[in-house]
């Protein structure tokens, strides 16, 4: 059965971005939803400051329909920046590795971790503990870590 993470993993670049483009909403007068245009979006990315990148609408809706796959870094980081800044509250932030379905380094890195059983078994005690109680955990764990204790054993 395919998972969630898999599907994530078989999206093209044009289907993530559009996604985006559902995703990311503004309000108008009326208080009605309303997705960005192509335009718009290419308008923002164009005139932010914040980078040197140019992108033509058109250009924008060859990446949305397919026919263009292979966008600079600077565009993708221009629409990263657009989107993410306009992000719904709550969601996770928008990088260019998730737009082009690249694995983030970090994702790698917490997935070897919690191959191990009881890493495992102390996220998921972790995870249904109070805010106040996981600042306690990791106060106690950031006192064991000064010690410079051994690691125990594996099968300790």
């Amino acid at each position: 059965m395919e998972s969630e993470g898999d599907r994530e993993q078989q999206q093209s670049l044009a289907e993530r971005l559009n996604s985006l483009f559902a995703m990311v909403r503004w309000t108008d007068a009326h208080g009605r939803q309303r997705e960005y245009s192509t335009a718009e979006v290419a308008k923002a990315v164009t005139t932010d400051p914040s980078h040197p990148t140019t992108l033509s609408r058109s250009y924008l809706s060859m990446l949305r329909n397919g026919s263009h796959t292979n966008p600079t870094l600077s565009v993708l980081e221009g629409l990263v920046r657009f989107f993410d800044g306009h992000r719904p509250s709550g969601t996770p932030p928008i990088t260019v590795q998730w737009l082009v379905a690249q694995e983030d380094p970090e994702d790698e890195l917490l997935r070897q971790r919690l191959a191990d059983h009881q890493v495992r078994a102390i996220a998921m005690r972790a995870g249904a503990m109070t805010p106040v109680m996981r600042r306690q955990l990791l106060k106690m764990i950031a006192i064991l870590d000064q010690d410079g204790a051994p690691d125990p054993s594996p099968g300790e």
